[in-house]
């Protein structure tokens, strides 16, 4: 039986998602589901869903829960490795 492949975080990235009670499935969400992208400099991108994203989560049958939660995350994640670099707290929709 194969076993899914966890995405690689560095342990920065990990201690990150824990002070800003981030969950890991959130996060793997976003790493997987993400479609908005921006360079993030020295050969990083951050990666965020966008309200298409989302309508199209919850289309697929993605508990609303995990969505919300999803959202609110934005990943810097390294170009060389495609590892998470850090997790920071999306604040673009907050208004």
């Amino acid at each position: 039986m194969s076993h899914p492949t966890r995405t690689p975080i560095s342990p920065h990235a990990r201690r990150r998602a824990q002070q800003r009670g981030k969950r890991r499935d959130a996060l793997e969400l976003v790493y997987r589901q993400g479609d908005r992208e921006r360079r993030a400099g020295r050969s990083r991108r951050a990666v965020s869903l966008s309200h298409r994203a989302c309508r199209s989560l919850i289309s697929d049958g993605v508990p609303p829960h995990l969505i919300d939660r999803a959202r609110r995350i934005e990943l810097i994640v390294s170009e060389s490795d495609e590892a998470i670099v850090t997790v920071l707290t999306n604040t673009e929709d907050r208004k």
